[in-house]
C-alpha cells in the first residue's frame, strides 16, 4: 500500500538518506526542509512499507512569478520516484497531493518545469492535465538545461 504524507521531523533523516545527496544537494535539501518547517513550502513523501519511494514539493511562490506568484499560481517542484517503483501510480498520487494542497489554499493554477528530453515525465504530466505554456532554461549545478513549463487549471 502506498502512503502519501507531509514530511514530519521523524522522517527527515530518512528523507536525506533516501535522496543520497552530495554536499551541494544536501545543503539545498536542508534549506527546503527548513522552508517546509516554516510553512513556505510543503514536502510530500510517498512510503511503501515504511520505506520512502517518492517525493514532491508544493511551492506557493517562485522567483519566476509566471511559475508561482503566491496568489493564484503555485509550483509543483522536484517530483522524484525511486526507479524501482516507477509506473505504479506513485507519481500520480504525489501530483494529486500537491493539487489538493493548492486547491485547499485557493490557488487556481499549478505549474511545473520539466526537461524537454524527459519524455516519461512529459507524458505523465500531460496525462494529469498539464499543458505547455512556455520554454525556459533552468540552471542546476552550473549546467543550463532547456525546460518546458507546463500548467494546469485547478478551477472546475
Amino acid at each position: 500500500m502506498i502512503l502519501i504524507k507531509k514530511l514530519n521531523p521523524e522522517d527527515t533523516q530518512q528523507f536525506f538518506l533516501w535522496r543520497d545527496a552530495d554536499i551541494y544537494t544536501y545543503n539545498m535539501l536542508r534549506r527546503e526542509v527548513i522552508e517546509h518547517e516554516e510553512g513556505k513550502r510543503v514536502i510530500f513523501i510517498a512510503f511503501i512499507n515504511l520505506n520512502i519511494v517518492g517525493t514532491v514539493q508544493f511551492v506557493p511562490k517562485h522567483y519566476d512569478i509566471e511559475l508561482a506568484d503566491g496568489i493564484s499560481t503555485a509550483y509543483l517542484q522536484s517530483l522524484l520516484v525511486d526507479k524501482d517503483y516507477r509506473r505504479q501510480g506513485i507519481g500520480n498520487l504525489l501530483i494529486k497531493a500537491v493539487e489538493s494542497e493548492a486547491v485547499q489554499r485557493n490557488f487556481q493554477r499549478l505549474t511545473i518545469m520539466v526537461e524537454s528530453a524527459n519524455f516519461p515525465a512529459l507524458n505523465l504530466y500531460n496525462k494529469m492535465g498539464f499543458d505547455f505554456f512556455k520554454n525556459s532554461n533552468n540552471m542546476w549545478r552550473g549546467t543550463e538545461y532547456h525546460v518546458q513549463c507546463l500548467d494546469k487549471s485547478l478551477v472546475l
